[in-house]
């Protein structure tokens, strides 16, 4: 894995990596190890109820396994409950503004202590490198918890798209597994049939949602990133019972809705209505859903009612219905 530079300066942790016999770490009660590099910084060291503000790298010989950097930075606050905790948080007491320090955690320790599982990503011999900076210490809940959500505001159009990429690759994922099982093309070519014999006009989208379009739309497009209001029937198809009606509101491409709607609804525009037809594995897949049963069929009667880039107001959620039962 190709090696980062976060900006700290932490020769020692190369140091030690290269077997140079812990030279200049101390340890923690825990026995954990650490080398502090002060700053310049005239201000006293944390102290306990204070806040910690940093930003944090940890590695395992060359993978970085997480990080802060490039995203919102961590807080952590200064506890005598630390003490003993073979975890980095230990050393927040010995630490001010402009500090920067190294820890090391051997995995042989955390094996030992119950602190990982054996069958873990990790090997016996391994150790976990932190490098952090600390970028302020607040002396109040107050001076923290104002600065933490301008930290947060800042950080939340990467941590949803994140959020959006991490859902798409899983849902690709899953789809493929779907269609290297068989699954997927077994259930398109019982909706098609269905379709046929009820003689009704759909087209395909997707990996395989149909949708029949009675009114298009002429307003703005759903398109992942915006907000969409949708006012729905949703019926179960083997038995053509209405399981839920509603006017729900969400984040297209965000907000967990099932797949057959992220690629159906994209076909149609605001004030647009039609009928999406979705195969169970593009519904619930393996979960039983408001069928009762896995890989159950769904049909959605859709009205796009709105979309926004801002959030929607959402309608008190609908009395739950029976499975099964209109």
């Amino acid at each position: 894995m190709k090696r980062v530079n976060y900006l700290l300066l932490v020769p020692v942790a190369l140091c030690f990596l290269a077997s140079c016999k812990n030279v200049n770490f101390k340890k923690t009660k825990s026995g954990l190890l650490y080398k502090i590099f002060p700053s310049d910084s005239k201000d006293s060291v944390a102290r306990p109820g204070d806040w910690v503000k940093l930003h944090y790298t940890t590695t395992v010989k060359d993978s970085v396994l997480q990080t802060s950097y490039g995203r919102m930075p961590y807080y952590g606050q200064v506890t005598a409950k630390a003490e003993g905790a073979y975890n980095p948080i230990e050393i927040l007491s010995l630490v001010k503004k402009g500090d920067s320090a190294v820890t090391v955690e051997l995995t042989d320790t955390l094996f030992k202590r119950n602190l990982l599982p054996e069958d873990s990503f990790f090997k016996k011999g391994d150790r976990l490198i932190t490098t952090f900076k600390v970028l302020e210490v607040f002396r109040s809940d107050n001076a923290y918890q104002a600065d933490e959500k301008i930290e947060r505001e800042k950080d939340m159009p990467k941590a949803m798209k994140e959020r959006e990429e991490q859902m798409k690759k899983m849902q690709d994922a899953q789809m493929q597994q779907y269609q290297k099982t068989g699954e997927a093309d077994k259930e398109i070519k019982e909706m098609q049939d269905w379709l046929a014999a009820k003689k009704i006009t759909a087209t395909k989208t997707g990996y395989g949602t149909f949708v029949h379009i009675d009114q298009p739309g002429t307003g703005a497009p759903v398109v992942p990133g915006k907000y969409v209001k949708v006012k729905y029937s949703g019926k179960v198809l083997a038995t053509d019972s209405v399981f839920q009606a509603w006017a729900y509101a969400f984040k297209l491409g965000s907000d967990p809705v099932v797949m057959g709607w992220t690629e159906g609804l994209q076909l149609f525009k605001q004030g647009g209505k039609g009928t999406l037809y979705i195969p169970g594995f593009l519904a619930y897949g393996e979960n039983p859903g408001p069928a009762g049963k896995p890989f159950a069929a769904l049909i959605f009667d859709i009205e796009i009612l709105q979309i926004s880039d801002e959030p929607i107001a959402q309608d008190p959620p609908p009395t739950p219905k029976q499975p099964g039962k209109k």
